[in-house]
């Protein structure tokens, strides 16, 4: 099955401050965000231009104001942020038959939930067991309808580059040119509307 990248996913400790320094470094705020109540979590989105298609920026963080309902995703429980304000934690593959990609991926190895917020819902395949990135297994996503990117203009953001690890098991439709890193490897390169580089 052929995978599309829909998002790169951020971590950190503290959500409005790391928003705040990325709109410094991108020049351009958030188009929008909100909270996830199953994992107690609560995100910031920005869009990303690339050669093939668009995909989004995710800057995720644990909501200290609500409790979660299961494992949070992304590891954000286990995550350490005291060397690195924001550092990656995930990027998700978007695909049409959810249930059939985790039969080819790993069907022992994923819950398979729906989700929503707001107007949006989904099917998100989580990690049954504790999650470790970069994954050897992808992150899988498929929409219902709508999508976070339907009706926002580009935010002058452009993703030049992913570095990816090789022992992560994924054939997948590149929006951008990629690396094949050495295992555990994963970066991202972006550049903003005035043509600096950004390196995750």
């Amino acid at each position: 099955m052929r995978l599309t990248l829909d998002h790169l996913v951020l971590g950190t400790a503290d959500l409005e401050k790391s928003a705040a320094q990325l709109t410094e470094w991108f020049g351009i705020a958030p188009f929008g965000g909100g909270e996830h109540d199953l994992f107690a979590t609560h995100n910031k989105l920005w869009r990303l231009d690339a050669p093939n298609y668009p995909i989004y920026l995710e800057l995720i963080a644990i909501n200290p104001a609500a409790k979660p309902k299961r494992m949070r995703w992304f590891g954000l429980d286990e995550c350490d942020f005291s060397t690195a304000s924001i550092l990656p934690v995930g990027m998700v593959a978007r695909c049409v038959d959810i249930v059939a990609a985790v039969e080819q991926f790993g069907p022992t190895h994923y819950d398979v939930l729906a989700l929503s917020r707001g107007d949006l819902n989904w099917k998100f395949a989580a990690e049954r067991s504790d999650y470790c990135f970069p994954s050897q297994y992808p992150n899988l996503i498929e929409w219902d309808g709508g999508h976070p990117l339907d009706d926002v203009a580009s935010q002058g953001l452009t993703l030049e580059q992913v570095i990816w690890p090789q022992n992560l098991s994924l054939a997948l439709d590149w929006p951008c040119p990629t690396q094949l890193g050495g295992n555990g490897i994963f970066g991202v390169t972006l550049t903003n509307a005035i043509g600096q580089t950004i390196q995750f």
